[in-house]
């Protein structure tokens, strides 16, 4: 028993729609859950870098703390270089953590723009569903009514 050719084309047409407007709906959501984790990594990154800064402050003045207590100059070279070697350690750690986050949420565009082109197959690949159908049962319909 087979079914009429317009039917068959309505059907599939129909269901081709309603998997495009699902594919669009799961690509909102994805793009929302990507834009979700690239804040995450952010704001990580930001508490990192808050927590490191209040380490060095702490180690700076324990160090001018230690320094004054001793009874030496607060311009002794060593002393100085000390605090500078501290700072420069304080700064790289900063850049470090600057540049974990960037590579992250790079790494986390990457995935996105993946699962958007992805989603837009999809989406294309559904409409191009259809209109072949429709060719199909055209073709189908034709050969009918020919009998």
């Amino acid at each position: 028993m087979s079914a009429d050719p317009v039917t068959m084309f309505v059907v599939s047409a129909a269901k081709a729609v309603y998997d495009i407007k699902e594919s669009r709906k799961q690509a909102e959501i994805e793009q929302q859950r990507y834009e979700a984790q690239k804040k995450a990594a952010q704001e990580i990154a930001n508490q990192e870098a808050a927590e490191r800064r209040e380490t060095y402050l702490a180690t700076i003045a324990s160090n001018k703390a230690t320094q004054a207590g001793s009874g030496f100059s607060m311009d002794s070279r060593s002393f100085l270089n000390i605090q500078e070697d501290v700072t420069k350690t304080f700064e790289k750690d900063i850049a470090t953590i600057r540049l974990n986050v960037g590579t992250k949420v790079g790494d986390i565009g990457y995935a996105q723009d993946i699962a958007a082109s992805q989603r837009r197959k999809e989406q294309f690949g559904g409409w191009t569903s259809i209109v072949s159908s429709g060719v199909e049962y055209k073709a189908k319909k034709d050969l009918y009514e020919r009998k």
